[in-house]
Parts: structure tokens; sequence; C-alpha cells
């Protein structure tokens, strides 16, 4: 009878269970809320943080709010966990998405969000733990039943709080107590013998009762033989298990620290998960590893690593001798958002990748670079560097951008245009791969300039994107149309005269991009568009019609029952449009 709690809930439910915990030595763990002193509590975060630290069973909270998704929440107030106010259940849960419910813990955990019960269920699968849900709104036992079928997980859980429901339903249900006895710190191996001889399992709370962090204390119940530990620090309550947190990241470092490359990043990303620990100094040395992969992994743990990194970490690696950790660095920095003083040295650099993220990364940080420091850049030899001055240079001088950017675009389109034409003389042939090296250098360089122009907010950078969008012809510089007409969305209000001559441009491709273009503007256009279905061009004229129907256009109802009254050429076409504006309108 001894430990049936354990046989029972910890370690296999039934020979069926597909994902059965491994058995791990030393007493149970329970994390009391997901790991709500590490990491902002009911998030998916905290639910593998819990998980990383040890703990064998995570207790989480379920509210349904008003649209009657079910979401990770404690105490529905939604002051106390986000930026937002009122109550979780009182909400829509596309509403409660847009607020950040990191940030009340601190600026390091920004960014986070209320997450649904079906997530958290895919990462407690993942991380082979089981779950304690605590249900705090009543009757919503079918959801949470129906959740968990689907996610293979009902047999992984137990249920506290509002869950009669749930009994009625899934008679095999097991509550969170059941055969088990809770205790709190103090108790001693005679009361332990006893409550076994009893057929109960022995939990001791370490949680919200003045013994939160009494490690002593937890050490004491584990010798006592208690089954589990019920804890808010499940790092301490790892340690006192007998699986400390600490021996397993010495092993991940040992691991990074030599082998194959593969095997090393992969203990660098492991190790990168685990949040609040002294682990920067190791990223930081990984980052000068002369293996690209490893350098590029650390930097990337040295960038999520909480609390942040500091800027002067990268040091070192901004002098190295190894490029990929300098461009690795350069690229951290720039997400860090650093002061543009530690990167502009780079600018020096030799070596074309380091130039190329350090423009990328002194494009995301604010302030203002000197169009001195960054034209020459913009013709630089290598064209991965030339794209990404481009960006630099229209985030940090935009008027000059709007001037040299677009004159330096049709230089590189020029030059690809020969390769084009000489291409379609040859017949077409296979390229070799030293041929679509260069084309696809240009091609990623001139991509970058076109957002570059996108990024310039006036009139001449307007114009330079209608000229790539309804650009006739082909050659290998088509991307630029696509990418331009898409920017245009958003830009083609203040000047729409341009797409609609282009709807009745000799190239289709062409026409279709404005088209749709004029469909996703918004109402903006609609004056312009409505006049075009006077047009003495036919195609302009269908295109209009399209272009209103989609918009759906109760203004145009007038004119399209006109056209259809005088049953010519657009009768048809004005027909449906009508049908499909009057269908959005209903």
């Amino acid at each position: 009878m001894k430990r049936i709690f354990v046989s029972m809930f910890f370690v296999s439910v039934a020979a069926t269970t597909a994902h059965a915990a491994a058995v791990l030595p030393g007493p149970q763990l329970l994390c009391h809320r997901t790991a709500n002193e590490d990491i902002p509590e009911n998030t998916l975060e905290s639910v593998e943080q819990a998980a990383l630290l040890g703990c064998n069973v995570v207790e989480l909270d379920l509210r349904r709010t008003l649209d009657g998704k079910i979401v990770l929440n404690h105490d529905g107030i939604l002051e106390r966990l986000t930026d937002g106010i009122g109550e979780a259940e009182k909400s829509y849960y596309g509403d409660l998405q847009l607020r950040d419910a990191g940030a009340w813990m601190g600026e390091r955990f920004t960014g986070m969000h209320m997450v649904l019960f079906e997530d958290a269920l895919r990462v407690a699968r993942k991380m082979d733990i089981r779950l304690v849900v605590d249900m705090k709104t009543k009757g919503m036992g079918p959801e949470v039943l129906q959740i968990l079928q689907r996610e293979g997980m009902l047999e992984h859980v137990q249920f506290n709080g509002e869950w009669d429901d749930v009994k009625k339903l899934y008679p095999g249900a097991r509550g969170a107590g059941d055969t088990a006895v809770w205790v709190q710190p103090g108790v001693t191996p005679a009361q332990v013998a006893a409550y076994h001889h009893e057929g109960n399992a022995v939990i001791v709370n370490f949680s919200a009762n003045k013994h939160d962090l009494d490690l002593a204390g937890m050490k004491a119940a584990v010798a006592a033989g208690v089954d589990a530990i019920n804890v808010d620090y499940p790092r301490l309550g790892a340690d006192a298990v007998g699986r400390p947190v600490e021996r397993k990241l010495h092993e991940l470092i040992l691991k990074a620290d030599a082998g194959e490359s593969d095997s090393r990043v992969a203990a660098i990303l492991e190790l990168s998960r685990y949040s609040g620990f002294p682990l920067q100094d190791d990223f930081a040395r990984w980052l000068l590893d002369a293996d690209d992969h490893v350098s590029r992994t650390a930097a990337q743990a040295l960038v999520t690593a909480r609390p942040r990194t500091a800027p002067a970490v990268f040091s070192a690696a901004l002098v190295s001798e190894h490029s990929s950790a300098r461009a690795n660095a350069a690229w951290a920095l720039g997400m860090l958002q650093a002061p543009a003083s530690m990167l502009l040295p780079l600018l020096k650099d030799n070596d074309s990748l380091v130039l190329q993220q350090t423009l990328l990364s002194l494009a995301r940080i604010p302030g203002e670079i000197s169009s001195e420091t960054l034209l020459p850049l913009l013709s630089n030899a290598d064209p991965a560097v030339r794209g990404a001055a481009s960006i630099a240079l229209a985030q940090h001088q935009p008027e000059v951008a709007a001037k040299a950017i677009p004159t330096q675009l049709r230089i590189e389109m020029k030059d690809e245009r020969v390769i084009y034409d000489d291409y379609i003389k040859r017949g077409k042939p296979k390229l070799t791969q030293a041929e679509t090296d260069v084309i696809m250098s240009s091609f990623r360089c001139q991509i970058q300039m076109v957002h570059a122009i996108s990024l310039v907010k006036n009139d001449a950078a307007t114009r330079e994107l209608e000229a790539q969008a309804f650009r006739v012809g082909e050659d290998f510089s088509e991307f630029n149309k696509i990418i331009a007409a898409f920017q245009l969305w958003d830009r083609i209000g203040a000047d729409v005269e341009p797409a609609i001559q282009a709807l009745g441009s000799s190239d289709g491709e062409a026409a279709d991009r404005a088209e749709w273009m004029l469909v996703k503007a918004g109402p903006m256009v609609l004056p312009e568009v409505r006049k075009a279905l006077d047009s003495d061009n036919s195609a302009v004229r269908r295109r209009a019609i399209h272009i209103v129907a989609w918009q759906g256009d109760t203004k145009s109802l007038d004119k399209l029952r006109a056209i259809h009254a005088t049953g010519g050429p657009d009768a048809e076409l004005s027909s449906w449009a009508i049908t499909t504006i009057e269908n959005l309108h209903s």
C-alpha cells in the first residue's frame, strides 16, 4: 500500500498511456502554479521552466473567457497579471492576446501572453510532465475533458477546484488529494510511516506558508521518507530531492565544451532554455569559438538570456581573430540595441559578413549615423554589403537614402540585365553554379534595396516603389516588382493615378499587381476607382468593377446598375459585382 499515490499518478496510470513520465530517483517534485517565482505564472515559458527545473507535476489554473476559450489564469484580475484592466472571464480571448502578460513581473519578461490550455498541454507532453489542473470556473468540465482527450493528456492529469462536472462525466478522474495526505513541514519519520501504513502517500507543502525557501526543511522532509514535496521554488525542491539543477547544467557545459559541432550546439541550445542562471560567461566563451555554428548559437543564447546580457560581454568577440565571432557579436549587439559606438569600428572590417551584420545591426539601433559613414558602403564590392548598407542608410539618413538607393538599385538592375540578355541569347541554358551564385547575390541585394526604399516615408520613395511595381518586361529582378507592389498597399492612397493607369498596362502581371493593390489599399482609393468605371479603356473599366466589388463599395451600386442596364459587354460582370457588394452589406 505504501506510495500508492506515486504508483497511481506519478509513474504510470495505465498500460495504454503513451507518454508515461520517466521514473526519477528520489521523491517527486510538485510545482505550484507553474514556476511562478522564476517566470510569469501560467505562461508557456513558466510551464517549460518548471519542467526544466525538475518538476514531475505542475499545477495549472484554468478559466473560461467570454467566448468560451479555456486559458491559463489564476484569479482573473487582469490588472495583476497583464497591462490591461478587467477580468479574464469577461474578456474575449482575442482581447486577452493583445495584452502583455509578462512585463508585470519585470521588463525582462515583456512580450509574454496569456495562453490556451491546449498549448500548455502540448508543452507538458513534450516535456514529459504530469499536471494538476485547478479549474477556477464552474461548468467547463466538458470543454476541459474534450481538450485533454484531443491532446492525448487525459490520463496525465489530476483535478482540483470546480471540477464536480468532471467527476460526473469521467468517473475515472482523480482529484489532487486522492490517496494522499498533504502535511506541513516538520513531519517526522514516524508520522510518515503511519500515513504509509494507512495506505496514503505523503506530500509536504512548501508553498505560501513561510517555508517557501526552507531548503533545510525540504531536505528534512525527504529524509523523513515523504513521497513528494510541493514548492514555489523548483530549484530548491530539485536540490532537496537529490536532483540538483546545477548538476544537469554542469553536464551540459561539458558537452558544449568539446565534441562534434551538432552535439555542442544542442547542449548550448538546451542551456539557453534555463532562465536566471549565471551562464553568460560560458556563452561568451563559446561565442569566441572557431566553429561558426557554435559561435552563432552562443550569440543567440546571449540575446535571449534573462537577465539581459550587458554589452560589455561582447568586447572580446568584437576583436576576435575569428570573423564569425565578430559577425555574431555584431548581430547580437544589434538585437540587444547596444550603443552604436561599439559597432562603428567594425565598419572598417575586411570581412564581408562582418560588415553585413554590422550594418544590419546599426539599422536596428536608435540614433543617427552620418551619411558620410554609410554612403561609401553602398557601392562596396560585395552585393551583400551593399544591400545591408541600404537598410542602414534608410534608417539613419532617409532623405539621403531616397536619392542614393534608387540610383544604386538601377545600377544593380542594369548589371543583372546584361546577364539576363546573355542568358536569353544563349537559349536559356541550365545555369552553372557560379552563374547562379552571381544572380542570387544580386537578387538578395536588390530585395534589400527595395525594402530600404519602403522604409523611407516620402514622395520620392513612393515614386520609386511605383516605378518598380508597374515596370513591364521580364528579367531576373521580377521580385522587385512584387515587393514594391505589396509595400504600396498602404501608400498608394496618397496618389492613386499611377495605379489606375497601370490597370490598363500591356503587361498583364503589372495590371494584376495594380488591381490587387487597389483592392487592398482600402477606401481612400475608391473615389478615383469609381471614376475609372467610366474609362474608355475596357481593361481599366473591367478591373475597376472588380475593385469596387472586392472592396464592397456601396457608393458604386448606382453606377454598376446603370452599366448592367445597358446590356453591354460589362453587364454580366457588373451584375456579379452588385451581388458581391450586396452580400457584404445585407
